[in-house]
């Protein structure tokens, strides 16, 4: 329902001739006619139902109503000055809400932020990661940056880059074990095994000449992030894709443990509601260049 309120105009003249004590001298302040502020005034009080000022002599004092209204309105008109300077003459930057996939954010987009938002200036980014199941989501943001197979219903979409999934583990793992690279797929599975519930070692197998039977895990995990920063402490020898894993690679932290790779199927897509492409385009690019770069 539709709320009245009192002209601002009325209620500036008000604070005036409360502080003043004088409808004179709030007419000076305001660069206004005393008949004007009287008439401010009425109107203020015609609105509240109640007199604000005893008028007596060549002054004016408040009524009880009065000094109530003027000890909380002050702090009223305070806020909507700084509402008005916080915009006024000032260039807003458009804001885009992202939903991130929490395994992107952990293992890749993080460390990239900075890039990011160099090559989003003009915008204001937020961050939020909603849980996969979560497909409504996709209309309450600007980007959804999902992993999946590209069968969203009621959505626009592009994928990010193809990616590859490679065996892997930590130099310290292969140390304890006396292993070197390149290990056949024989001497993998003879390691501590990561498994992850959305992925089957067995294409891996089949990639690698072996026998498609899953072999037994020695913990499984539901967070490829997770997955990727136990492999690097040691825990043991994981599946991981390309992008997520490419700085732990490139440090060192992790290695590839023989040639065997396989395309990934199951991918990063940008995810937008109908209508929307024009605004997120800047995003869009902004990731697929960062990937690139990543998988270079």
């Amino acid at each position: 329902m539709y709320k009245r309120y009192p002209s601002v105009q009325s209620m500036s003249a008000f604070i005036q001739a409360a502080r003043s004590g004088s409808f004179s001298s709030a007419a000076r302040k305001l660069d206004l006619t005393h008949s004007a502020i009287s008439q401010q005034i009425r109107s203020l009080e015609d609105f509240i139902g109640q007199p604000l000022f005893v008028r007596e002599g060549g002054g004016s004092n408040l009524t009880d109503a009065g000094q109530l209204f003027a000890s909380v309105l002050s702090d009223g008109l305070a806020q909507i000055d700084r509402a008005l300077s916080s915009v006024k003459n000032r260039s807003v930057a458009q804001r885009l809400t992202l939903d991130i996939d929490s395994e992107l954010a952990q293992s890749w987009l993080n460390p990239r932020l900075p890039q990011l938002l160099d090559l989003l200036p003009d915008h204001e980014v937020v961050l939020l990661s909603m849980p996969r199941s979560d497909r409504s989501a996709f209309e309450r943001v600007d980007l959804a940056l999902r992993y999946g197979y590209g069968d969203w219903d009621d959505c626009e979409m592009t994928q990010i880059c193809g990616d590859r999934v490679m065996a892997v583990a930590s130099p310290e793992l292969l140390k304890r074990h006396g292993l070197e690279l390149p290990l056949n797929p024989a001497q993998i599975l003879q390691l501590p095994l990561l498994g992850y519930t959305r992925r089957s070692w067995i294409p891996w197998l089949d990639a690698a000449g072996m026998p498609p039977v899953e072999p037994a895990a020695r913990v499984v995990f539901d967070n490829a992030a997770n997955l990727i920063a136990a492999a690097e402490a040691g825990v043991g020898a994981g599946l991981v894709r390309g992008l997520l894993a490419a700085d732990a690679l490139r440090s060192g932290r992790l290695v590839v443990l023989n040639e065997a790779q396989i395309a990934a199927h199951y991918n990063l897509y940008a995810v937008w509601p109908p209508g929307q492409a024009e605004r997120v385009a800047p995003v869009v690019e902004a990731v697929k260049q960062l990937a690139e770069n990543t998988l270079l």
